[in-house]
C-alpha cells in the first residue's frame, strides 16, 4: 500500500468542504434575511404569528405577489401612487425611499448597467482596479461614465467614481468572471485578458502575469 500524502488528501478535502460551507452560510444567510423581513413589523403591530419554521418567508412572497398585482392594476396602480406620495412628503424617509427606488429601477432596467467589466486607473495611476459601467454623464460637455469598483472579498462595498470616456478600458471578461476575481482575492482569475476599443474591437490581450 502506498504510503498517503496527509497534506495533499487534507488540502483536498478542504477545497472540497470550503465551497459548501460557503453556499450553506449564503442560503441560510439570505433565508433569515427573507424570513425576518415582514414577520416582526407584523408582530409590532399586533398581528398575531405563529412562530412556524418559514412562515416569514411564505408571508413575505406572498406580500411580494399581492403588490405585484396590485402594481399591474388601475386601481392598484392608483392606490400605490397615493401611498407613494404620501411617504414622499415624510422627511428623510422620503429622500430614503426615493433613492432605493431609483436604485431598484436602475437594476432592473434593459439599460446594460453594470454588464461591462473595465479596467480603470484607481487608486493611483499606476494601478489598475476592476470595475463595472454602471452609468453616463456629461461634465462640461465631456462625456464621463461612472464606474462601480466592488471591494475584494466583499463586493456589496466598494467605490463610485466618475471616469472620462477615453480613460476607461473595456475588457472581454464577464460579469461572472470578474465577481470570481474580486469575490477570492484575485485568487481566481482569467489567464488571459482581452482589450476591447469600441466595445467590440479587440485592441490588446493581458496576462495574468501582467505581461501585454
Amino acid at each position: 500500500m502506498k504510503n498517503l500524502n496527509i497534506k495533499n488528501i487534507f488540502l483536498t478535502g478542504l477545497f472540497v468542504l470550503i465551497p459548501i460551507v460557503v453556499t450553506v452560510w449564503v442560503v441560510k444567510t439570505l433565508l433569515s434575511v427573507v424570513n425576518n423581513l415582514i414577520l416582526p413589523y407584523l408582530e409590532e403591530a399586533g398581528v398575531p404569528t405563529p412562530h412556524i419554521p418559514g412562515l416569514g418567508i411564505i408571508v413575505t412572497l406572498t406580500i411580494i405577489f399581492i403588490l405585484g398585482l396590485l402594481a399591474q392594476n388601475y386601481f392598484g396602480k392608483k392606490f400605490l401612487g397615493y401611498l407613494e406620495s404620501l411617504i414622499v412628503k415624510i422627511p428623510v424617509a422620503g429622500s430614503i425611499y426615493n433613492a432605493t427606488k431609483q436604485t431598484m429601477e436602475t437594476l432592473f432596467s434593459k439599460k446594460e448597467n453594470f454588464s461591462k467589466v473595465v479596467l480603470v486607473r484607481f487608486p493611483h495611476k499606476d494601478t489598475f482596479a476592476l470595475g463595472f459601467i454602471a452609468n453616463e454623464l456629461k461634465i462640461c460637455e465631456e462625456n464621463y461614465y461612472i464606474v462601480f469598483i466592488p471591494a475584494a472579498i466583499n463586493p456589496t462595498s466598494g467605490f463610485a467614481i466618475m471616469v472620462k470616456r477615453e480613460d476607461i478600458i473595456i475588457t472581454d471578461l464577464t460579469v461572472e468572471e470578474a465577481m470570481r476575481t474580486i469575490v477570492s482575492g484575485g485568487l481566481v482569475i482569467k489567464k488571459h485578458i482581452k482589450l476591447l476599443k469600441d466595445n467590440q474591437t479587440p485592441a490588446g490581450e493581458v496576462s495574468a502575469n501582467g505581461e501585454k
